[in-house]
C-alpha cells in the first residue's frame, strides 16, 4: 500500500470544490485529518485540516459550503468515502508562511437536529416499521444496512413516538436490543448479538501494524486503512506472534492469540497526505458461531 490519495470535497449553496492532497514536501496543498465512527448512536465526528487554501475558499467554508466528504485510496485503487458530514466549525491558524484551516465535521448533524416525530402505532406493529418511520423524519438520511430487526416481535400495545427522532430510536433500541447509527449519511441498525457481514481480512499482508491487543470482549487492532472498515461489519484478523508465556523459553510457538472473527464496534482513522502513516485503530467484539460476544 503506497501512493495514498486523499480527496476532500466541500459543497453547499456555493456549489462545490474538490481539493487533493499533495504528497510532495514542498509548500503547497496538504491534507490531514482524524475521524471516529462507532456502532452506537453517538454522532460520528471528525476533523480535516487543509493547508494553504486560498482566502476565497476559506471564506466560503461554513457559509456557502456546509458539507464535507473525505475520500481515501491507495495508488492503483479507486478512492472510497472515508467519512462525510455537516460542517460544525471552521478555524484558521497562520504558521508562516502557511495557513492551516481546520474543519470540524459531524455525520448527520443537521438531520438529527431537525428530525421530529409525532405518531402513534397500533398494537401489533413491527419495530422495524417504527424504525423506518423515524429514519424518514431525519431529512437527507438514506436507508443503510438493517440486520436482525425483522425477527423482533410485534408490539403488544400501541406505541407513541414523539419529539426528536434520534431520541425515540435510542429508546426503541434499548427496548429491543439493537444498535442504530448514522454512517456517512445512511442509517444502519443491527441487533446487539448480530453483525453485518463483510469479513474484511486484516493480516500483515493487508496492512496489519504491530500485534493485536486482546480485551475481555474481543480485540484492539491497528492497520493501514483498507476498504470496508465500517462499524457493525466483520473483520477476520490473522495474527501470529511468539507465545512468551510459561513454557516459552523451552518451546516458542506461533499462536493465533488476537486472531479470529470480530464485529467492529469503533474505528478511528488518521490520515495525512504527506509523511505520517494513514491508519485505522479498531475495537471489535469477538464472534462465536454466528453470534457476537456481549
Amino acid at each position: 500500500m503506497f501512493g495514498r490519495i486523499i480527496r476532500v470535497t466541500v459543497e453547499g449553496d456555493g456549489g462545490s470544490a474538490t481539493f487533493i492532497g499533495d504528497q510532495s514536501p514542498e509548500p503547497g496543498l496538504s491534507i490531514s485529518g482524524t475521524c471516529t465512527q462507532t456502532i452506537g448512536s453517538k454522532p460520528n465526528a471528525g476533523t480535516v485540516t487543509i493547508k494553504n487554501l486560498s482566502q476565497a475558499r476559506r471564506n466560503m467554508l461554513g457559509n456557502e459550503y456546509d458539507k464535507v466528504t473525505v475520500e481515501f485510496g491507495w495508488k492503483g485503487m479507486a478512492p472510497w468515502v472515508l467519512f462525510s458530514g455537516d460542517i460544525r466549525d471552521v478555524s484558521h491558524t497562520k504558521t508562516s508562511p502557511e495557513i492551516e484551516t481546520a474543519i470540524e465535521v459531524g455525520d448527520g448533524d443537521k438531520a438529527v437536529g431537525k428530525g421530529k416525530a409525532s405518531k402513534t402505532f397500533p398494537a401489533g406493529t413491527k419495530p422495524k416499521e417504527i424504525v423506518e418511520y423515524l429514519r424518514k423524519q431525519m431529512p437527507g438520511i438514506a436507508k443503510g444496512e438493517i440486520k436482525g430487526l425483522d425477527d423482533l416481535p410485534a408490539t403488544k400495545r400501541p406505541t407513541t413516538v414523539y419529539g426528536y427522532a434520534y431520541r425515540e430510536l435510542d429508546t426503541i433500541g434499548r427496548q429491543h436490543g439493537f444498535y442504530w447509527s448514522l454512517q456517512n449519511g445512511k442509517m444502519q441498525a443491527v441487533k446487539a448479538d448480530e453483525h453485518l457481514g463483510g469479513n474484511v481480512l486484516i493480516s500483515a499482508e493487508t496492512g496489519l501494524l504491530g500485534v493485536p491487543t486482546v480485551t475481555d470482549k474481543g480485540v484492539k487492532v491497528t492497520t493501514l486503512i483498507i476498504p470496508g472498515l465500517t462499524p457493525g461489519r466483520v473483520i477476520d484478523v490473522r495474527s501470529e506472534f511468539t507465545d512468551t508465556s510459561l513454557a516459552a523459553k523451552k518451546d516458542k510457538r506461533p499462536t493465533d492469540q488476537g486472531g479470529g472473527l470480530f464485529r467492529i464496534a469503533s474505528v478511528a482513522y488518521t490520515i495525512a497526505s504527506r509523511d505520517d502513516e494513514c491508519t485505522a485503530e479498531i475495537e471489535a467484539n469477538r464472534i462465536q458461531g454466528d453470534k457476537v460476544k456481549k
